[in-house]
């Protein structure tokens, strides 16, 4: 992501954290920064790790802590993948909805969207007369065996 969207998203978490009274660290920020400047989905012992490899003075706490900050003000999204529901986030701001496919040969995560999806989504709504704040569509994956065996 270019600078000048993370300048953008740390303006929106200042503000965030100012409404809700919460202390603006120098700690928080560099977290935004991190999360912000890779395109993967992540867990929270990978994010404190890359921390600690940048020489980041973070604690797990503070990962932690800062993980449901960022998701509290819709920075960042939580995804329980696998048969172990193991917690995965990814950023949220400038993200358009997506769904994922989970290799569970491999672990890849593959991001895609399709527009009959958001079909869909409006049929339900106009049927049960409700509005859809947001979804998830998880489709769990082998590759195939090409083998002519």
């Amino acid at each position: 992501m270019n600078p000048q969207n993370i300048e953008k998203v740390k303006e929106v978490f200042s503000k965030f954290l100012e409404e809700k009274q919460f202390r603006k660290t120098p700690e928080r920020f560099a977290i935004v920064d991190e999360i912000y400047s890779i395109k993967e989905h992540f867990n929270a012992q990978w994010l404190y790790g890359r921390m600690k490899e940048r020489n980041y003075r973070v604690s797990k706490a503070t990962v932690y802590n800062t993980l449901d900050v960022l998701l509290e003000a819709k920075l960042i999204r939580k995804h329980h993948y696998g048969d172990e529901q193991q917690i995965f986030y990814e950023k949220s701001y400038f993200d358009k909805q997506h769904d994922h496919i989970i290799m569970m040969d491999s672990g890849e995560i593959i991001e895609f969207c399709d527009p009959r999806i958001q079909t869909i989504k409006q049929t339900m709504e106009d049927i049960f007369g409700i509005e859809i704040e947001s979804h998830s569509l998880y489709f769990y994956a082998k590759k195939k065996n090409t083998s002519n065996n």
